[in-house]
């Protein structure tokens, strides 16, 4: 199974450092991976690129949590942000836009694509909310995507498993499909072998506990509590692990 590789989602310089230090040659470079990921910042593309020359880095490109239906004004913000990622270095742009009736919408992921100057271009897990996924399948071969990213349409990668293998056998190797969601070093090459995938994406997380909400901190004394910085926040990070990566690695190479 060496031919699996394996692209590590990361969202921040911490996950960045953790995914190369176990191995990974390859990562998708996003922010607030708590909401399914969004647009990193220009401070953060810069510095991993400056600092790991040679790690192949995709860009995701997305404006806000929610859904994936966007006004023209935001495929303008789109557009801009793949043009900022390029010139800071980006070897590949993940993103995609879908109709309200769940589709996948031709003229904004074209203008995407175009964007995108010849790079790679993954259509993110948007084609997971698709009304037809062997439909949206053949749009996205016709607009020369260069992957899918994709759980098949299930919670995890796993659950759609049935789906995964039925993408990558009707692609026949026109565009690549990547199982994601719920990807382990426990299941990652049973995925891989179930479906025929030659890509596999992780994040290869674990949650990290704010340390200023330890017993002793002023902040929690007589039993104040730590002001909440938005409504998602519950004191943790999520952070790459570099043995998680390693394992997986490791998996595919068994």
């Amino acid at each position: 199974m060496n031919s699996v590789l394996l692209e590590v989602c990361v969202g921040n310089q911490l996950s960045a450092e953790a995914a190369v230090a176990g191995g990974a040659k390859r990562i998708e470079l996003c922010s607030a991976l708590p909401l399914g990921g969004l647009t990193p910042s220009a401070g953060l593309q810069k510095t991993i690129r400056q600092r790991y020359p040679n790690l192949t880095i995709h860009v995701l490109i997305r404006p806000r949590e929610g859904n994936f239906v966007y006004s023209p004004t935001e495929v303008n913000e789109m557009v801009a942000d793949i043009e900022t990622a390029i010139s800071l270095g980006a070897d590949g742009i993940v993103s995609g836009a879908l109709t309200p009736d769940g589709r996948i919408d031709l003229e904004a992921t074209s203008r995407l694509i175009e964007a995108s100057k010849g790079r790679p271009f993954t259509f993110h897990r948007a084609f997971d909310h698709t009304a037809m996924p062997l439909q949206a399948l053949s749009q996205l071969i016709t607009l020369r995507c260069t992957r899918i990213l994709t759980s098949g349409q299930a919670n995890t990668a796993e659950e759609g498993i049935l789906m995964l293998k039925k993408l990558v056998e009707t692609a026949q190797n026109r565009i690549i499909i990547i199982p994601a969601a719920g990807i382990t070093p426990q299941n990652a090459k049973h995925i891989a072998l179930a479906t025929g995938a030659t890509e596999i994406h992780a994040s290869c997380t674990a949650k990290t506990t704010d340390k200023s909400l330890r017993s002793d901190h002023p902040a929690t004394q007589n039993n104040t509590v730590k002001a909440k910085m938005g409504i998602n926040d519950n004191g943790t990070t999520l952070l790459t692990s570099a043995e998680s990566v390693r394992q997986i690695i490791e998996a595919f190479q068994a």
